[in-house]
């Protein structure tokens, strides 16, 4: 699942959601207030993408992986969604892949295969307009992280996972066609080693890393630029999402908190927690939202101003089931329910 040009962080719900997706619905937030909508269907006969607007297809668009069923094995679809909830088929997703990013040019989509069995896997990339693909090999262990580089997606950002030991292997920058680019540093003088999860800002100019003590600026050259302090190193943190082009979200012991480029003082959104864990959250003019989860299932939160946060009622929702969003456009918040 992907949402033109949204700056989005790989997650293993956000994957399996891409996999397993049956019944395409979105859900829009104006003013706090919940609207549903169901997609209708524009499907196209014959070649690939026939019927797509092409020219329309902008910010606000759903990029969307589609099995006939939670159970099914068979040939998966892909879709285009725009704001207004019209799907144009494309045509074949690839087969045993899950859907990891769109570029912010709009043309490619981005598929891993990932084989637990084997250290050795595609990394798959279609041309959105054509049908076209192309893969090549790389080494890497279960789950790593993978996207697009920002803006227009030109190249392939991955991290591979883990040694044997846990030590993270170096986030890695690939041509389209698979030639290695750049490896970035893993251990930085004042923030320590690499202890997690990668953003990319919208300008494709600096990535932020997650380390033992913190995080650390990184230009997009891979030399270090700032290292960031997060409570002396003392909290488990995990980098979620850029909150804006100066600053990144980041859960530490279960609070969220927006900390700024520069180094300046942190930003707390909450003050109490349950056992749920955020996992990302977005600013709309109507307020601010928050995914958590817990014990398999995510649910939609708006944060209050004091620090608390109250669980708001999706239509269409079921019990134990999962609200999972898919980046903010204007002030809608598109759900995958």
């Amino acid at each position: 699942m992907g949402t033109f040009s949204f700056t989005r962080t790989a997650r293993l719900s956000k994957r399996a959601a891409a996999a397993w997706l049956g019944v395409l619905a979105l859900a829009g937030l104006v003013c706090g207030g919940a609207t549903t909508a169901r997609a209708s269907d524009t499907v196209a006969s014959g070649s690939w993408g026939a019927g797509v607007p092409w020219h329309s297809v902008g910010p606000g668009w759903i990029l969307a992986q589609v099995a006939k069923s939670m159970s099914s094995a068979g040939q998966e679809t892909l879709y285009l969604v725009s704001p207004g909830g019209q799907r144009y088929r494309l045509g074949p997703a690839p087969a045993n892949a899950a859907l990891e990013d769109w570029s912010g040019n709009g043309t490619n989509a981005l598929f891993f295969n990932q084989n637990l069995t084997t250290p050795t896997v595609p990394v798959i990339v279609v041309n959105l307009h054509t049908g076209q693909v192309s893969s090549f090999l790389v080494q890497s262990q279960s789950y790593p992280g993978l996207s697009f580089s920002r803006p227009e997606g030109t190249a392939i950002l991955l991290q591979p996972g883990t040694t044997s030991s846990g030590a993270y292997l170096p986030l890695e920058r690939f041509s389209l066609t698979g030639t290695l680019e750049l490896s970035y540093p893993t251990q930085f003088p004042q923030a320590g080693a690499v202890a997690g999860g990668y953003l990319e800002n919208a300008s494709g100019t600096e990535l932020v890393f997650l380390t033992q003590n913190g995080l650390e600026v990184v230009s997009n050259a891979g030399q270090p630029i700032r290292a960031i302090d997060t409570r002396g190193g003392s909290a488990f943190c995990t980098l979620l999402n850029w909150w804006n082009n100066e600053s990144v979200l980041v859960d530490c012991d279960g609070q969220l908190l927006i900390y700024p480029l520069s180094g300046s003082r942190a930003e707390q959104l909450t003050s109490s927690r349950d056992i749920a864990t955020f996992v990302e959250a977005f600013h709309l003019p109507s307020g601010t939202y928050a995914e958590a989860a817990a014990c398999g299932s995510s649910w939609l939160e708006k944060l209050n101003t004091n620090g608390t946060a109250t669980t708001l009622s999706i239509p269409g929702a079921a019990d134990a089931g999962n609200v999972e969003p898919l980046g903010a456009y204007g002030n809608e918040l598109p759900l995958l329910v």
